[in-house]
């Protein structure tokens, strides 16, 4: 399967692959700083670019249990993080649709 060129995101504020640099998100879709991943401190965004995603999981985290498929750099495959596909509690749909990037990755 031959690879595509990366999308580019035009802006200086923007998160990268720690591995190979491609981009992954704008700054501008950030939605929080505020969780906790498998390695530490993870961001949620609204969109990302440029990752794959594998088979979907239920997985059951601190606020409760998820419809999950995790994340990967589609370039590298360095593993990123996780998509939120489905909450089974009321209070965190918001969380549906969103991806966190743990920050280590």
């Amino acid at each position: 399967m031959v690879k595509l060129a990366p999308e580019k995101l035009e802006s200086s504020q923007r998160y990268v692959c720690a591995q190979c640099k491609v981009d992954i998100a704008l700054e501008s879709a950030l939605l929080s700083k505020d969780l906790l991943g498998k390695t530490g401190e993870a961001y949620m965004f609204s969109e990302v670019v440029n990752v794959e995603y594998g088979p979907s999981c239920e997985r059951i985290l601190v606020t409760g249990t998820y419809e999950v498929r995790d994340c990967c750099c589609a370039y590298c495959q360095q593993v990123l993080g996780w998509n939120y596909l489905k909450a089974s509690k009321p209070s965190q749909k918001f969380k549906e649709g969103k991806v966190v990037l743990e920050l280590a990755y």
